[in-house]
């Protein structure tokens, strides 16, 4: 039984390791290793029994053990001397990929639509997959078997699932059964949902029955099917970029389950054995973590030798001594928010990719403007939060029309855009008394809109450029247009024999509108929120920020003098709210890295937090333990923090 607490400062170590290598583990010092993380602060390590080559790198007796494999075993050793160091230990065993087994056994590997077991043509670490619905799946329970017996594991790590579908003769007889047809790639594919499932159905027997109480990563699978808690594996510079986090550890905090963020030491992604991030971009990362209810994980790859690289590691000890220094203020501390963004195709995300440029735009537009807010699902309840924000997309299922319809019964508010709300049996949207008609796709590209007075602020008084196709609208009876829809001479790209219209100046108001709202109900035609990822229109953030004004007149949090990059998130943890402000700004350098070198000092931010009813007696920085004045006013404790370099905490104790 695994009762110590959750890792706050873990290391992934891959050891994916080329079979042509032949000197594996020659230098490999298991004290040494340990040494070296425990100088470095981890308190976590995944490390190595099955990577995904399909190599073993201990003495199996199921599977295959690496042919240059110089040491009798690692991962023996790692275990003991990690736990001596008081170092938990996970075992990594990749799952859906396994190269030496693909090649001696090629009916374990999955058969593609085309007919193909080898993609040859795409190539990479994915080219060829294996299949849960053959003895692949009893061969690699047994591999868990093993290492759970022979090593006193404190978790699981199975990676790189992939559910794409099969057509090996066992998953077609398999469809049949269920009555599913294999023809439809919709219907294979959830066929390839209940392989997987089962599997991890027999993992979680194998471990109850073997060591009850270890913790299990299905990489790759959904959050939602995560058993215990989270790992999110995010490289800012390994192919996510730095737009996944700020929603996806926004929707992963809301499933009440100890998470953590992977990120990585690498210059470019996973296997950049010398690449090397410069220190304040994993502290950003890692304060990206924290300030979110999240713990930090660092992801390296050791040398084939064995010898863990020092220089990472000094790394590593830089950025986590600095985590552990503010661990007393963040240790069970929970994030708070005020507004939900919707997105149920979020249930099996990241199993089943959904697009996310809505997400991604929302989670920006939030964040730049400083309101707290959750990212869900639609699964859990809904009545903590004050405004629920629907973004471009979203289609209602009942339970979650139900939830909507109560909360705005509740006298809560909705922000939505496009199609989302639209029923698709009728076309219309579904919740009653919205403020919008749909007329269909909105047929003028591009389109323009101009702000009434109510919200236009500091919008530029002109037509703003709707760059991306929305549907039509008409205001529905009692409703109240705040921008107008202006149409084009003509569309931009069209072509009438004679010319391409390369230019698409605005005409005349179209009789449409572009935002409407009915009580509390406001809906754009366009998609805002994928437009502002694709584009970052700052109007569309103007305009968002001054719809939620008038639905959120008292935010819990507010703050002046942080540029629009800067970040502001609160939590809360026993006898005080913590707010926590970011100042970084990746770069783009070159062609495709963003970098962070350096944090970016800003001063004088005034911040003011809602007290809900609690007296606060002590404003302080953290961990630096300096007083603030504070003055409590309307609701507001508000306090002017001199300097932010990088990342700074701001506590208010309750009294």
């Amino acid at each position: 039984m695994n009762t110590r607490p959750f890792p706050k400062r873990a290391i992934h170590l891959d050891f994916h390791t080329m079979p042509g290598v032949y000197d594996v583990g020659a230098h490999f010092d298991a004290d040494g290793f340990a040494g070296v993380l425990s100088d470095a602060c981890v308190d976590a390590i995944t490390v190595f029994a099955k990577c995904n080559l399909g190599f073993a790198y201990y003495p199996t007796r199921v599977g295959v053990v690496h042919p240059g494999l110089q040491a009798p075993d690692m991962l023996g050793p790692m275990v003991e001397a990690c736990h001596a160091r008081g170092i938990q230990v996970t075992a990594y065993l990749n799952t859906g990929l396994d190269h030496e087994q693909a090649l001696r056994r090629r009916d374990w590997c999955k058969l593609n639509h085309s007919g193909q077991i080898y993609e040859m043509q795409t190539m990479g670490h994915f080219f060829r997959r294996m299949c849960l619905n053959t003895d692949y799946r009893a061969y690699t329970l047994a591999m868990i078997e093993e290492v759970l017996e022979r090593y006193p594991v404190d978790g699981l790590f199975l990676d790189c699932f992939t559910l794409s579908p099969c057509y090996g003769v066992e998953c077609i007889e398999g469809m049949g059964v269920l009555g599913l047809d294999p023809t439809d790639e919709r219907q294979a594919t959830e066929y390839c949902w209940t392989v997987t499932e089962r599997f991890t159905q027999d993992v979680e027997r194998l471990v109850a029955a073997k060591a009850p109480g270890i913790r299990i990563t299905y990489n790759g699978l959904p959050y939602r099917w995560q058993p215990q808690h989270l790992e999110l594996e995010i490289l800012p510079t390994g192919g996510w970029g730095y737009e996944v986090l700020p929603w996806a550890i926004r929707y992963a905090r809301t499933l009440n389950k100890p998470l953590l963020t992977m990120t990585g030491r690498f210059h470019k992604s996973w296997g950049d054995f010398g690449g090397l991030r410069p220190a304040q971009a994993l502290l950003f990362d890692c304060y990206a973590s924290i300030s979110n209810g999240g713990a930090c994980s660092v992801g390296d790859h050791m040398h084939p030798r064995g010898r863990l690289e020092p220089e990472v590691y000094r790394l590593v000890g830089e950025v986590y001594r600095a985590v552990q220094a503010i661990e007393p203020w963040t240790a069970d501390a929970q994030p708070l928010s005020d507004i939900a963004v919707v997105e149920p195709a979020l249930q099996r995300y990241p199993g089943q990719r959904i697009d996310t440029a809505s997400l991604r735009g929302a989670a920006r537009m939030l964040t730049e403007l400083k309101l707290q807010f959750d990212v869900c699902d639609g699964q859990d309840d809904l009545t903590q939060y004050s405004l629920i924000i629907l973004p471009d997309h979203v289609q209602l299922g009942e339970a979650l029309k139900r939830q909507l319809t109560e909360h705005l019964a509740r006298g809560g508010a909705i922000i939505s855009s496009a199609s989302a709300g639209l029923d698709p049996a009728t076309g219309q949207f579904a919740l009653p008394g919205h403020p919008a008609v749909s007329e269909g796709p909105e047929p003028h590209v591009p389109a323009f809109f101009v702000a009434e007075q109510e919200v236009a602020g500091d919008i530029p008084a002109m037509p703003v450029t709707i760059y991306d196709q929305g549907i039509a609208l008409r205001a529905a009876p009692g409703a109240q247009v705040l921008a107008r829809l202006i149409k084009p001479y003509f569309n931009l790209g069209a072509w009438d024999w004679r010319h391409e219209n390369m230019y698409a100046p605005p005409e005349t108001d179209s009789g449409r509108p572009a935002l409407v709202r009915k009580g509390k109900v406001f809906h754009f035609s366009f998609p805002l929120f994928s437009g502002y990822c694709a584009h970052a229109v700052i109007p569309y953030r103007t305009l968002l920020g001054h719809c939620i004004a008038q639905t959120l007149p008292k935010p819990l949090l507010k703050v002046a003098g942080l540029p629009s990059f800067g970040q502001a998130t609160v939590t809360e943890r026993e006898g005080a709210r913590i707010v926590h402000l970011l100042t970084y700004v990746p770069e783009l350098r070159g062609d495709t890295i963003q970098m962070v070198e350096e944090p970016i000092t800003v001063s004088s931010v005034t911040v003011a937090l809602r007290d809900d009813g609690h007296r606060v007696g002590r404003v302080a920085l953290a961990p630096q333990g300096v007083e603030l004045p504070h003055e409590s006013r309307e609701g507001y404790v508000s306090v002017t923090v001199p300097t932010v370099q990088g990342y700074q905490m701001v506590v208010f104790e309750f009294a």
